[in-house]
């Protein structure tokens, strides 16, 4: 069997194009003939990482790497057909000759076209990061299968990879699975023929641990918080979560929270959350407003449209809130969403109405609300009169 190769190539041999940019091609060798067929992709030459061979823009690197998924698919089922490879049967590929049915294309190769579709479509970034990452966990436990592959016997084996391999527990498993069933549920869409494993899998679920600071903890957070330099990446990361315990506002909308969104003068934030796409309005209470004015430049940021806090991944924010929480002897895992669930609680705690709750946090129904607080619920004994909870003086 003649052995073959796939690699990618910028065509600088070539005239450069209207645009400016230089046409990608595939170099394809079968035994001692090779030869390189175009792309449809053209990239700018600063933009081509000439020693890995490939674009320095992921979106561009994705579109290839599905071309080369599939021509890759294409002669592997054409040896197993007991077809001769040759360069022939590669340009056959690429003259139109072929024919395959939907559900004997790449997996993968539909799942990358998903992915692009929904970010066209205006998914959060976040949840395209999560995708991404279940087809990263996805390639290492088996290189490449085809739609029709589908099965519960592979789910099965893909849940027992992750859980002996990777070590995931149930809740790093289940959003992985409910991608893949997303995935599978909209080829089923598409009218492509392939059984829907997950109508007999089990999914795993997480215990539900819902974390939170309370009162004489967050003191203790904001003391060590006020300990840092202010231009230290920790004291930036903590109040950023200090300023979210205080409004309930997610990681997504505090890093895309503009200093335009914030009516100083009626005391309110209101914006489009990135999540849900729909608006929220929620209280400014002084202890956020107080974070928000040493923020701004003695005034002069409000009401522009620049961001107001500084721009960390996630991962790092909770690495650092982690570390920062177990040296100020706060026992508990705390991640950035964990301020969420601060606030709600620490304001039934003072007597709100779990209604009012629900609309501070975006929430469309009550029992989302309740979900955040089905620990404490039982806590709020009376109402207070008056919301005092981040007026400075209960902290």
């Amino acid at each position: 069997m003649a052995e073959y190769s796939i690699c990618n190539c910028i065509r600088t041999d070539k005239p450069v194009k209207r645009n400016g940019k230089y046409p990608v091609y595939l170099r394809v060798r079968v035994g001692a003939r090779g030869t390189k067929f175009p792309t449809d992709i053209d990239v700018w030459k600063d933009r081509w990482d000439e020693r890995n061979k490939r674009p320095k823009d992921k979106p561009l690197l994705i579109r290839l790497n599905k071309k080369i998924l599939e021509l890759d698919l294409y002669i592997n089922r054409a040896l197993v057909n007991g077809q001769e490879l040759t360069l022939e049967l590669v340009k056959d590929f690429y003259s139109g000759k072929r024919k395959e049915r939907p559900e004997d294309t790449s997996f993968y190769t539909y799942y990358l076209d998903f992915i692009d579709r929904k970010r066209k479509e205006g998914l959060n970034p976040e949840t395209i990061r999560v995708y991404m990452t279940t087809y990263n966990v996805m390639k290492e436990f088996r290189k490449e299968f085809l739609i029709s592959d589908m099965s519960l016997k592979l789910i099965e084996n893909f849940d027992m990879h992750m859980r002996t391999v990777n070590k995931n527990s149930a809740g790093g498993r289940s959003p992985k699975h409910k991608n893949l069933r997303t995935v599978v549920l909209d080829i089923q869409k598409h009218n492509i023929p392939i059984d829907n494993p997950y109508r007999f899998f089990k999914m795993p679920t997480a215990q539900t641990r819902e974390v939170y600071l309370d009162k004489a903890e967050l003191m203790t957070f904001i003391s060590r918080c006020n300990s840092f330099c202010k231009t230290s990446k920790e004291y930036q990361i903590m109040k950023m979560y200090e300023f979210s315990c205080y409004t309930g506002l997610r990681f997504s909308d505090a890093m895309d929270l503009r200093w335009a969104d914030v009516d100083f003068e009626n005391g309110i934030i209101q914006k489009t959350m990135i999540k849900t796409k729909s608006d929220v309005i929620t209280p400014l209470f002084p202890l956020a407003k107080e974070i928000l004015l040493e923020w701004s430049k003695g005034g002069t940021l409000i009401g522009s449209n620049l961001k107001i806090f500084h721009r960390y991944s996630e991962p790092t924010i909770n690495k650092t809130l982690r570390k920062q929480s177990l040296l100020a002897g706060i026992n508990k895992r705390i991640t950035y969403h964990s301020s969420r669930h601060t606030f709600a609680t620490l304001l039934v705690i003072d007597g709100v109405d779990i209604y009012k709750i629900q609309k501070y946090l975006g929430h469309k129904s009550v029992n989302m609300t309740e979900r955040y607080l089905k620990y404490d619920l039982s806590i709020a004994k009376e109402s207070a009169k008056e919301i005092n909870t981040f007026s400075g003086n209960s902290i």
